[in-house]
């Protein structure tokens, strides 16, 4: 199977144009949290995270769907963030996606899912029926090599036609 996400971003989510999704007529956001919005339990948001989260609340309706199942995290994630955090997500499962489109009021397509992962993130928004947008870990991350190694496996996957 191949997973083609309707936007690949070379760069991580800083680098996401907010006003080219509003021109395409997305109005709602779903974000996966580790490596996408944070670096990995650190429950700390940079500060171009951060801005472009920002820029995106007053667009958007915004929130996040992670796999992350550890609650004590997810609740100081929740202190630092004003969006709605969905925990345990099961992606790809469709479940938590289906929850915060109800949540926003809006037709799937409407909404974009974005992640770094195309098994999880990008098959689960596709599963959805939602726009779904490809980018790299943030830049202020350091990976160990062997995620490094998955993660460019998973790539594999990805149409690029």
């Amino acid at each position: 199977m191949f997973l083609k996400p309707d936007y690949l971003i070379k760069g991580d989510i800083t680098d996401i144009d907010i006003d080219m999704l509003s021109q395409a007529g997305i109005k709602g956001l779903i974000l996966d949290l580790d490596s996408t919005l944070v670096v990995p339990h650190s429950a700390a948001l940079s500060t171009e995270a951060g801005a472009w989260l920002e820029r995106a609340c007053e667009r958007f309706k915004v929130a996040i769907a992670s796999n992350n199942k550890d609650e004590v995290y997810l609740d100081q994630i929740r202190k630092i963030l004003t969006i709605p955090v969905v925990g345990k997500a099961a992606k790809p499962s469709r479940k938590a996606f289906h929850r915060l489109l109800s949540d926003f009021g809006l037709e799937a397509g409407q909404v974009a899912v974005i992640g770094d992962r195309p098994l999880t993130d990008i098959w689960g928004g596709q599963r959805a029926g939602m726009k779904t947008i490809l980018v790299q870990i943030l830049k202020c991350q350091k990976e160990p090599a062997w995620k490094s190694r998955v993660r460019n496996l998973e790539r594999v996957f990805i149409r690029s036609n």
